[in-house]
């Protein structure tokens, strides 16, 4: 056993796989690190089987800042490998293990890592989603072993917290999606477009995976709504559901000039690019534990227009940073017009501008420290 035990072993996502996943655990750890907490991160030799992934790969071209020793030890569908994981952690001896939990594909072998666990390790979850958004088989008999693996819970929305509340009577710490550190830094709106090779128009932007709970084309439907001739559209992120369903709705509504697709998945230096080059974002999900979308939008100081769903609407409605619209595409039309005016436009944007130091990893470390 080590003579100085580390505090936390977090089990995450992270660096060489991509997503808000990995990039948030990094600025976690980091946090971490600098506010005096010792950590490593052990990430996935496997995660998602190539069959299970919908994507084009897994793995992130980004180069992250990192205070922290990541290791690749963790294969998602081998149960040798999860008791060998658990002898190298009780080998390890940290105070706290904390779990990373978003999808179901989780569940086995961090319930049967925990339970070959030293009874003085210490198991918390920290909850990104819990109920997966496509349907899952036996979904609910998995995340009942994910409740057993951990002696309590941090979600990152009040809305998680509460359906993990109503599965078990373990402590849950309900706090908020932070902000990220170490960003690419702001650019003026006129030098986003020009990296873009946009013209001069003003933008409504959708950016980040595109999947069929996010409501992508509620956003192509809105549009037929908005006759303004100098307001143009972008979808930008990689498709996980069909392409072809949404230019064949946006031919059929005749707007294939008003709309720019990205498909690509989004490395950070062109998020921030689409963000910045834009009047607003807009996230039209048709359900939503919190998006880390949000987060990056306060970073890039731009108001945002949210579908009237839990874990998009309370932060919008309580910083005043934007529009929430209810349902309908004509809905979410007049929400856009209304938040790219420009008196409104810039009221967001004072709002987030005093609101965004809550949000913080600094702060949510210090929430977590003591546990």
């Amino acid at each position: 056993m080590n003579s100085e035990r580390i505090k936390f072993l977090v089990i995450s996502s992270a660096y060489p796989y991509r997503g808000g996943i990995s990039d948030s655990t990094h600025s976690f750890c980091n946090e971490l690190i600098d506010s005096g907490v010792s950590n490593e991160v052990w990430t996935f030799s496997l995660l998602y089987p190539s069959f299970l992934f919908p994507g084009k790969t897994q793995y992130s071209k980004e180069r992250y800042k990192q205070k922290f020793q990541i290791k690749r030890k963790i294969n998602t569908i081998n149960p040798f490998n999860w008791l060998m994981v658990s002898k190298k952690i009780n080998k390890l001896d940290p105070e706290v293990v904390i779990f990373r939990y978003w999808s179901p594909i989780l569940c086995l072998p961090y319930y049967f890592i925990s339970f070959f666990l030293s009874k003085k390790i210490r198991v918390i979850g920290i909850v990104d989603n819990w109920k997966n958004h496509e349907k899952i088989p036996f979904e609910g008999i998995l995340r009942k072993l994910f409740l057993k693996s951990c002696s309590k819970f941090i979600s990152f929305s009040e809305n998680i917290a509460e359906m993990i509340r109503f599965n078990t009577r373990k402590e849950v710490l309900s706090l908020y999606h932070p902000i990220n550190t170490n960003l690419p830094i702001l650019k003026k709106k006129a030098k986003a477009k020009n990296d873009l090779n946009l013209k001069d128009y003003k933008y409504v932007t959708f950016v980040g995976l595109i999947r069929k709970y996010k409501g992508v084309q509620t956003f192509i439907k809105s549009i037929n709504y908005i006759k303004d001739d100098n307001i143009k559209f972008i979808i930008a992120g990689e498709f996980y559901d069909s392409l072809n369903e949404c230019i064949q709705l946006i031919d059929e509504l005749n707007l294939s000039e008003k709309i720019l697709i990205d498909n690509n998945f989004l490395e950070l230096d062109r998020i921030r690019d689409y963000i910045c080059a834009s009047e607003l974002i807009v996230q039209p999900y048709i359900n939503a534990s919190q998006s880390g979308i949000t987060p990056l939008a306060y970073f890039y100081n731009k108001p945002l227009v949210v579908s009237k769903v839990r874990g998009l609407k309370e932060i919008i409605n309580k910083d005043q940073s934007g529009e929430v619209f209810d349902k309908t595409p004509e809905n979410l039309a007049k929400a856009i017009l209304n938040c790219i005016d420009e008196k409104r436009n810039q009221l967001y944007i004072s709002n987030i501008i005093k609101a965004k130091n809550y949000y913080s990893w600094s702060t949510f470390v210090e929430k977590i420290k003591t546990i």
